[in-house]
């Protein structure tokens, strides 16, 4: 369910680029949203869809097992306490310093284009604060085995924004300010509300909304996981900073967009897939660490690593080969150009390379939390911070890619990332289940024939024949995974059957 609800959001989500494309293009306007868009993201991670969580899920589920319920609630509310006195000055730092924030974000933008975007950081300031508190929500529902609604919530943010893009006319008739606004501050109530549809399940399970501004016992572990994952968090945060600075100094309108559309493409197998696999991985991993059971956690990564496998990489290979004909399908329309096409296709066959590492992470990350140790992918993390600079310098400029250098430098840093993260779980889980790497061939040799088969019938992608190649791409992928053994295809087969035919009649008894 936590699949089909992702997949829910990740759709929406699609359907919101969608639409923001047609009504604002790459210009201006969208350059300024998606540049203020990236300053709550500063923090987002940490203290939204990251390490908090990571932190927190572990630690609920802990203190659950052993102190029971009633104490599980006193640490939620302990930690939402301290959580919305922080988001509260974080909001209004945001307030009050928008215009540094946007010079750290994208110095390169002119000072109309900055003033544009400091008044769009202004009106999504809060939006981080109702964000955070719905993750917090979220973890919970998870540990209690409550994965749909967390999954599903997101979702609200991408129909607020439908409807503010379509209603853009509206609000600069009624405000007099640009109808971008309107999306602005669409996605700050959307933020609230994520967080108000997630509270009537968690009070049906006993927990009330009362936070408390008392110090915790389990505040100081907090903190110091924590203030080793701010190092990785600001890592992550530095690296898409360095990103989006590079771009916004390469001149004209489009750059900053054409970054944030080709990576939504990336974000689908994220969200649908690496998302979905995490949040179940990482409370079930939790919950099996707490006992003591090794074993059955190795397993468990090992068979969440194996389905991230069998559904990511194919996912790449089609990105990578079908990459202008899917934004000329998606995008290409009203504001959009064949131009904005052309660099945006560039930018997505490049993030392509880097969707495999990108839904691994995802992965891995909550995996060292589960196993009380942020400091290790800390450590990583500054490794990549310390190369991320000269990687993108010398593919942008030593290798005269301009543009789809940066995603590629993502791609190279990530890679790199991964595979020491596998290196060291290796030794700490004990190995992994029997067959783990044959499986991994197996996936791989399945994706290659699914890849010639796509580039066979690549050249007659156009409009909704790209739909048709694609069909086709995941139908021999789908024959051949089983050709050749890979458990997940069998897993998933199996799902398929179990929703779709009938159960088998009751035996009769004599």
């Amino acid at each position: 369910m936590a699949g089909l609800a992702n997949l829910v959001g990740r759709v929406s989500g699609l359907l919101r680029e969608i639409v923001f494309a047609s009504v604002f293009g790459a210009g201006m306007l969208a350059d300024a949203y998606n540049a203020a868009f990236r300053i709550p993201g500063l923090l987002r991670e940490l203290l939204a869809e990251g390490s908090l969580s990571n932190v927190f899920v572990p630690l609920f589920a802990e203190t659950s097992e052993k102190g029971g319920l009633k104490q599980a609630w006193v640490l939620a509310n302990a930690l939402l306490g301290a959580l919305l006195l922080i988001l509260g000055l974080v909001t209004l730092l945001f307030l009050v310093f928008a215009e540094p924030f946007v010079l750290l974000v994208a110095s390169g933008f002119p000072d109309d284009k900055v003033a544009l975007t400091a008044w769009l950081t202004r009106l999504l300031a809060p939006f981080l604060a109702g964000l955070s508190v719905a993750s917090l929500f979220g973890g919970m529902l998870n540990v209690r085995g409550k994965f749909f609604l967390p999954a599903l919530a997101p979702s609200i943010l991408n129909l607020f924004v439908i409807v503010a893009c379509l209603g853009q006319e509206q609000w600069t008739a009624w405000t007099g300010t640009p109808g971008i606004g309107a999306v602005a501050f669409a996605a700050t109530l959307s933020g609230l509300c994520t967080a108000a549809v997630q509270y009537p399940a968690l009070k049906r399970d006993g927990f009330r909304f009362r936070p408390t501004f008392v110090k915790h016992p389990s505040f100081p572990r907090i903190l110091k996981f924590v203030s080793a994952a701010l190092v990785g968090i600001v890592v992550v945060q530095f690296n898409l900073l360095v990103e989006t600075q590079m771009a916004s100094h390469m001149g004209g309108d489009g750059p900053v967009s054409y970054l944030i559309y080709g990576f939504r493409l990336v974000q689908l197998p994220q969200g649908i897939v690496a998302s979905s696999v995490a949040v179940a991985s990482l409370a079930t991993l939790s919950v099996l660490l707490a006992r003591k059971d090794r074993v059955g956690a190795r397993d468990t990564l090992s068979h969440a690593l194996e389905l991230n496998s069998f559904l990511c990489i194919p996912a790449a290979v089609g990105l990578y080969l079908l990459a202008a004909p899917l934004i000329t399908l998606i995008f290409e329309r009203g504001a959009f150009s064949p131009e904005d096409t052309a660099a945006t296709a560039g930018v997505l066959r490049m993030y392509a390379v880097a969707t495999l590492g990108i839904c691994t992470y995802r992965i891995l990350l909550p995996t060292f939390f589960a196993l009380q140790d942020p400091y290790t992918p800390m450590k990583l993390s500054l490794v990549v911070m310390a190369a991320k600079v000269p990687v993108a310098l010398f593919l942008v400029h030593t290798m005269g890619l301009g543009l789809n250098g940066l995603p590629l430098s993502h791609a190279v840093t990530v890679t790199a990332e991964v595979v020491a993260m596998l290196w060291v779980l290796h030794g700490r889980m004990g190995g992994w289940a029997p067959g783990f790497w044959g499986q991994q061939l197996r996936i791989l040799a399945a994706a290659t024939i699914m890849g010639g088969s796509v580039q066979a019938l690549g050249a007659h992608a156009q409009g909704l024949g790209t739909v048709f190649v694609c069909a086709i791409g995941g139908a021999v992928y789908g024959a051949a995974s089983l050709a050749l053994g890979v458990r997940a295809s069998r897993s998933v087969m199996d799902k398929i059957k179990r929703r779709l035919l009938p159960p088998p009649p009751p035996a009769h008894l004599d």
